[in-house]
C-alpha cells in the first residue's frame, strides 16, 4: 500500500492533515502529500515525503484567470500519481477531488477518502452532482459540518470530523459574566465579514460595559480599524497575528466569542468555524447569527446567543444573556457537548484505520 494525500493549498493551512498523517506513521504505512504553492512558478520539488507543486494562482483573481492554473495543476497531480503508482488517495476538499474525478472513479473506487471541509461551487448542480458521486464511490467522505447535508446527498458513507486539537489547552473553570463589570466581545481568527462587524461595533460604539476585541491578521477589504476612528469609537482594540499556542492566554481576556458572520450565503450558513472547539475548551459564550447552522447548535445546546444583527437592540439582548447567565449550567453543558465531539472524533479516526486496513465498514 502506497497512499498519496492531495491538498490543494500549502500546508499550513492544512492543520486536519495530521489526523491522517498520525495514523499513516502509526500504521507504518507509506505516503506522500501533494501541496499547491499558489504564489511562484516553478519547477514541481519534492522534498522527502512532500511534493510542492509551484504554479502561480493568486487568491482574489477572476475565475477566468484561474482555469489555467487549474488545469495545470490537475495535469501536475495525475502525472505524480501515475509516476508515484499510488494504491490508495486522500483528497483534502472537494476541488482536487473534482479535478481528478475521472482517475478517481475509473482508478480508485473505494480506494480514496474524500475530506469536505467547506462549501465550494454546489451551487452548479454539475459540480454538486459529481460531487455526490464521489461520496458514493470513495471509501468514506468526512466532513467537518453536518450542516452540508443541506447540499449534499445524505450517503451512509458520510462520516462527521470536527476541526478539534489541543485538548491539553483546555481549561475546566467557567467565569461568571454576571460578577464582571466589563465584558470583553472577542473576535480571534482572520478578521472579516465587514459589514456585519461594523453593525456590531456600532451597536456596542462606547458603551462602557462592553470592550471588543480584534485579534488576527484582517482581510485587505475588513478595515475595522479605520471604521472605528473615522467614528471616534474607543472601546475597541485591534491585535495581529498570533499562534495558535498563544490561545490560552488569549481568551483568559475574552468573555464572549464573537462568531458574527452573516448568514448570506450556505458558505457561512453551514460550516462549523473554529470558534466553537474554542467555545467548548475555554468555556465562553459564543455570539452567532441566526439562520447558521452554528446558530443552530448554540440554541439546541445552550452555548451561546444568537443573534439578527440587523433587527434587535442587541445591547438589551445580550444584558439580558449575561443578567440569566447560570455559570455551572454553561459548564455542564459544554462538557457534556465536548464529549459528543470526541466520541464522533474517535469514530472518524477508527475508519481511517480502517481504510489504512482496508476493512469493511
Amino acid at each position: 500500500m502506497k497512499i498519496g494525500i492531495i491538498g490543494f493549498i500549502d500546508k499550513n493551512k492544512l492543520p486536519y492533515i495530521e489526523y491522517y498523517e498520525r495514523v499513516l506513521r502509526k500504521e507504518n504505512v507509506k505516503y506522500e502529500s501533494i501541496f499547491w504553492d499558489r504564489f511562484n512558478n516553478q519547477k514541481t520539488e519534492k522534498i522527502n515525503n512532500e511534493y510542492i507543486i509551484h504554479i502561480k494562482c493568486v487568491p482574489g483573481e477572476s475565475k477566468l484567470k484561474k482555469i489555467f492554473p487549474m488545469y495545470q495543476f490537475k495535469n501536475e497531480i495525475q502525472k505524480i500519481i501515475s509516476r508515484e503508482k499510488y494504491t490508495h488517495l486522500i483528497v483534502l476538499t472537494t476541488l482536487p477531488g473534482i479535478l481528478i474525478c475521472k482517475t478517481l472513479l475509473k482508478n480508485f473506487e473505494n480506494k480514496y477518502i474524500l475530506d469536505i471541509r467547506d462549501y465550494t461551487y454546489e451551487n452548479f448542480n454539475f459540480y454538486k452532482n459529481l460531487v455526490d458521486k464521489l461520496v458514493e464511490h470513495s471509501f468514506f467522505t468526512a466532513i467537518s459540518s453536518k450542516g452540508f447535508l443541506k447540499f449534499l446527498n445524505h450517503n451512509k458513507k458520510i462520516v462527521p470530523c470536527h476541526n478539534i486539537s489541543n485538548f491539553e489547552m483546555q481549561k475546566e473553570d467557567c467565569d461568571d459574566l454576571r460578577k464582571k463589570e466589563q465584558l470583553t466581545i472577542g473576535f480571534v481568527g482572520g478578521v472579516r465579514y465587514y459589514k456585519e462587524n461594523c453593525k456590531l461595533i456600532e451597536a456596542f460604539a462606547n458603551n462602557p460595559k462592553y470592550l471588543l476585541a480584534y485579534i488576527g491578521e484582517p482581510n485587505i477589504d475588513c478595515n475595522l480599524e479605520e471604521f472605528c476612528s473615522k467614528r471616534k469609537i474607543k472601546n475597541v482594540y485591534f491585535s495581529g497575528k498570533f499562534k495558535n499556542s498563544d490561545k490560552p492566554k488569549i481568551y483568559e481576556k475574552i468573555d464572549l466569542i464573537n462568531a458574527v458572520y452573516g448568514n448570506e450565503s450556505l458558505e457561512v450558513t453551514t460550516a462549523l468555524p473554529n470558534r466553537l472547539y474554542d467555545g467548548l475548551l475555554f468555556k465562553k459564550p459564543i455570539i452567532a447569527t441566526k439562520g447558521t447552522y452554528l446558530a443552530e447548535i448554540l440554541e439546541s445546546k445552550k452555548l451561546g446567543i444568537t443573534i439578527d444583527i440587523n433587527s434587535e437592540n442587541l445591547v438589551e439582548k445580550l444584558d439580558n444573556f449575561i443578567n440569566n447567565f447560570d455559570i455551572k449550567k454553561f459548564k455542564k453543558l459544554s462538557i457534556e457537548c465536548l464529549n459528543n465531539i470526541l466520541i464522533e472524533q474517535d469514530k472518524y479516526e477508527k475508519y481511517i484505520k480502517m481504510f489504512v486496513k482496508q476493512e469493511k465498514i
